[in-house]
């Protein structure tokens, strides 16, 4: 990259809301979840602790919500 190269929409991490089971190609509105586990389970519980941490731990306790079945 060169001296004036400006790079935009710098990805952080990824939020609770950004791993609602509404997004998730194999759960949605009108069928179940079709899958045993997961498939964001492990990038919702590390939101959810960056989120508990920027809030001060114990200020509001977020849930994992599991896909339904």
């Amino acid at each position: 990259m060169g001296q004036h190269t400006h790079i935009s929409n710098r990805f952080e991490w990824w939020s609770v809301a950004d791993c609602a089971c509404e997004y998730c190609l194999y759960c949605g509105k009108k069928r179940t979840c079709q899958l045993e586990a997961c498939v964001v389970d492990d990038i919702r519980q590390e939101a959810i602790r960056r989120e508990q941490a920027e809030r001060g731990g114990s200020v509001a306790r977020m849930e994992a919500v599991s896909c339904p079945a």
